[in-house]
C-alpha cells in the first residue's frame, strides 16, 4: 500500500486531490491504457516519488478518482435511494465519453466495483423496504434482493453503454425503478 493512502495531513489530501482531479480528467481526454504515471504528476504538477507515495500506479489512481467521484455524485441525495440511483447513473450519463476509454482498459473491472459499491447502499434500502412484500411470496433474504436489484441496474448500464446510439440512460433508469417498485409494491419514482 502507498505511504500516505489514508493521511489525515491536508496537504496530503490536498496532493491526492490533485492526482485524483488529474486522473479524473484525463480519462476524458483519451483511452486510459494510453496514460501514463508520467501524465498523471505532470498534470498534477507532483513528482513521481510523491505520486507513489499515494497510489501503487496509474490504475489505482484512476479507480480511486472514480469511486470518489461517484460518491460524491451521490452525497446530495442521502434519504432518498431512487433519487441517488437516478443521479449515480446522470453521471454516468454525463461521462460517457471517459467511460468509453476505461472500458477496454486494466482498470474496467475496478471502476465497474466502484459504480456497484455507490449502487449498492441504495438498492438495500430499497430491498429492505421491499421486504413486507417479498416475504411473503418468497422465502428470499434483503441481500438477495439487493443483489437482484444492483444486478439489474448494471446490466441497464452495461446496455446503454454497448450501445453508441443510445442517449436514453434517464429513461432507462426510470423505467427499471418504476418496474421495481411496482413489482415491490413501492411507491413511484419522481
Amino acid at each position: 500500500m502507498a505511504a500516505r493512502t489514508h493521511s489525515v495531513d491536508p496537504r496530503a489530501e490536498r496532493v491526492r486531490t490533485r492526482l485524483r482531479d488529474a486522473a479524473f480528467a484525463l480519462a476524458h481526454e483519451r483511452p486510459v491504457d494510453q496514460l501514463t504515471v508520467g501524465d498523471l504528476v505532470a498534470r498534477a504538477g507532483v513528482s513521481r516519488q510523491v505520486f507513489y507515495q499515494h497510489f501503487r500506479d496509474r490504475d489505482d489512481a484512476v479507480a480511486t478518482a472514480f469511486s470518489v467521484a461517484f460518491a460524491a455524485a451521490t452525497a446530495e441525495n442521502q434519504s432518498d435511494p431512487s433519487a441517488r440511483i437516478l443521479r449515480l447513473f446522470d453521471f454516468a450519463a454525463e461521462h460517457r465519453a471517459m467511460y468509453r476509454n476505461i472500458v477496454p482498459s486494466a482498470v474496467t473491472q475496478r471502476v465497474v466495483e466502484a459504480f456497484r459499491t455507490e449502487l449498492a447502499p441504495a438498492c438495500e434500502e430499497i430491498a429492505a423496504q421491499a421486504m413486507p412484500v417479498v416475504s411473503p411470496i418468497a422465502a428470499l433474504s434483503p441481500e438477495s434482493v439487493s443483489r437482484f436489484l444492483v444486478g439489474g441496474f448494471m446490466e441497464v448500464l452495461r446496455s446503454w453503454m454497448e450501445d453508441p446510439a443510445a442517449t436514453d440512460l434517464a429513461g432507462r433508469v426510470r423505467g427499471a425503478l418504476d418496474t421495481v417498485n411496482a413489482l415491490l409494491g413501492l411507491t413511484a419514482t419522481s
